[in-house]
């Protein structure tokens, strides 16, 4: 027999015999608890608030280096937090109004004899005016400059229908014949504001017709081919 062979052996007699003495072995004692590697927070003293006394030192610290950077800071806050309320303060429409939105929008107008307001351009204009019973129906009239020869009567009510199936916001229509004869073609839209509106809404109402107005027109000249 080998000599590596007698040592194995040996070796697994003398582990036999101190599991039977003892009656377990190290592998089945179990292991003490060791220390967490990751270290137990510490806490943290409560933050208190300062006192008001000192709290409004700092304020006026900070007031006063503002007001050295740009002497109308607080002025232009102001400003901005007052045209903010009433851009959404809600108010019954009133010519004032139109024309101001007007004003705010960049959009050159006239005002024709019955009171009306006209925003003009190229192609066609947009009358901006009140009506109902209260003037609290708001009406934004676009036409064309151009108008369309009698003959013409079924092109133009087929272009207008196309125009009011296929697109939003403005409606489309053939008006009575002029002192010449010739149809023109209009474009308007119309909303109740009797429970008021806010700049900004009145703003998004304006802009939208212009906007929509000038694509119609385009439109009658080019896809159309109407005018």
């Amino acid at each position: 027999m080998a000599w590596w062979w007698k040592r194995q052996t040996q070796h697994t007699a003398q582990g036999e015999a101190d599991v039977n003495t003892h009656g377990t072995s190290e592998r089945d004692v179990p292991r003490k608890p060791q220390a967490s590697p990751i270290p137990t927070p510490r806490t943290e003293a409560a933050q208190t608030d300062p006192p008001p006394a000192e709290s409004a030192a700092r304020w006026e610290i900070i007031k006063q280096d503002l007001i050295d950077m740009d002497p109308d800071f607080f002025q232009n806050v102001d400003m901005s937090v007052n045209d903010e309320k009433h851009a959404t303060a809600v108010e019954t429409l009133s010519d004032e109004r139109l024309i101001e939105s007007l004003k705010r929008l960049s959009i050159r107008y006239l005002v024709d004899e019955s009171g009306a307001l006209l925003a003009m351009w190229e192609r066609h204009v947009l009358q901006i005016r009140r009506e109902g019973p209260g003037g609290e129906i708001l009406v934004l009239r676009a036409r064309a400059y151009a108008t369309l020869p009698r003959d013409w009567n079924e092109r133009a009510f087929r272009a207008v229908n196309e125009w009011n199936r296929t697109r939003r916001f403005l409606k489309a229509y053939v008006g009575d014949p002029v002192e010449s004869g010739k149809l023109p073609l209009h474009g308007e839209m119309q909303i109740p504001l009797r429970p008021g509106l806010s700049d900004a809404l009145l703003d998004e109402f304006i802009d939208c017709a212009a906007a929509v107005s000038g694509s119609y027109i385009d439109w009658l000249y080019d896809e159309a081919g109407v005018l």
